[in-house]
């Protein structure tokens, strides 16, 4: 659809948590003002969404709610298990329904990357390729546009609404913990459960231990985020962009296993000889050597991350005296 810069939507901005996260409150509080805002966030991205102007507004919806359900996972041990079970397998529903979507709007913004790529011979088929991604685009997201606007899915989001205020209603005795020292230990614990991760990956390791590393980078990193207002900025940015650059690696590593799995799924409906076939078959193995140079390069990089200055800060800044280290 083209519009006008007059009539296209903005990205809504993220209103503030009622409960402000702070060293002495009860981490139960802010982690359920925290849900309640960001779910809500998430939803108001449903209208540009629908208008289907700007892909960003599916990116970011996904990404508020990603975001609840791994604060959701991550704090599980302060909420009753079924409530955070409840959250968890609802958030999990509303991010099913648009994955598809969402993988197809990455490629097609690569786009030009993939022509790039490809020597001009290819692009002929490369071009029909992207004619069938667009088309997948178009069937897609008129089940996603279908779905948001039925009743099933205002439930579904009713149901997650209410569970996150049961969360609040009887917190589990770590929820009642203090912020600076609830913070400081889970942030302890997952940095050295990262840390011992890369201290033993090598150029040998497979492809899953790449992966586990980069889903545990992923909540170290959700986890520095929520607290980072509790501790020193300066060194908590220096540690969040240490961390950026290794997950910059392990992300573009995973996009391209999955690409990977993606392409030769797409070739198998093709004939050998044809010009789709032809051109995905060559991007398939630039994009298997791709992946093997990402994965020197993740493995170049851990270097940094256990780098003894980097594992000093994270001690220096997150270890509880033990007397509180429960």
């Amino acid at each position: 659809m083209n519009v006008t810069k007059r009539d296209k939507l903005t990205l809504p901005t993220r209103k503030k948590d009622k409960i402000k996260l702070s060293a002495k409150k009860d981490i139960y509080l802010p982690i359920h003002s925290y849900l309640f805002a960001e779910f809500n966030h998430a939803r108001q991205h449903e209208s540009g969404l629908l208008r289907d102007d700007d892909s960003e507004f599916l990116h970011q919806y996904r990404v508020s709610l990603r975001r609840c359900r791994a604060i959701t996972t991550l704090m599980k041990g302060i909420f009753q298990p079924e409530h955070s079970e409840a959250l968890t397998s609802s958030l999990k529903i509303l991010m099913q329904k648009t994955n598809r979507l969402r993988d197809l709007d990455v490629y097609l913004l690569k786009m030009d990357d993939y022509f790039d790529c490809l020597e001009h011979k290819h692009h002929q088929g490369l071009a029909r390729f992207f004619d069938d991604l667009q088309s997948q685009r178009r069937k897609n997201f008129k089940e996603v546009k279908q779905w948001i606007k039925t009743d099933s899915y205002q439930q579904q989001c009713l149901e997650v609404k209410e569970v996150i205020e049961q969360l609040k209603q009887n917190p589990l005795d770590v929820g009642k913990k203090p912020s600076l020292i609830y913070g400081k230990k889970m942030i302890n614990n997952r940095y050295h459960n990262v840390l011992i991760i890369c201290q033993a990956l090598t150029l040998n390791s497979s492809d899953e231990d790449i992966h586990h590393l980069r889903i545990e980078c992923k909540k170290l990193r959700y986890l520095l985020a929520y607290f980072s207002p509790l501790f020193s900025s300066e060194i908590i940015t220096k540690q969040i962009s240490t961390l950026k650059v290794l997950q910059d690696s392990l992300g573009l590593f995973n996009d391209s296993s999955v690409q990977q799995i993606f392409l030769a799924d797409y070739l198998t409906a093709r004939k050998p000889t044809s010009h789709r076939y032809l051109a995905v078959d060559q991007l398939l193995a630039i994009t298997q050597k791709e992946h093997l140079v990402t994965k020197q390069n993740i493995i170049k990089q851990l270097s940094q991350f256990t780098d003894s200055t980097n594992i000093k800060s994270y001690d220096a800044l997150y270890a509880l005296p033990p007397t509180t280290n429960e």
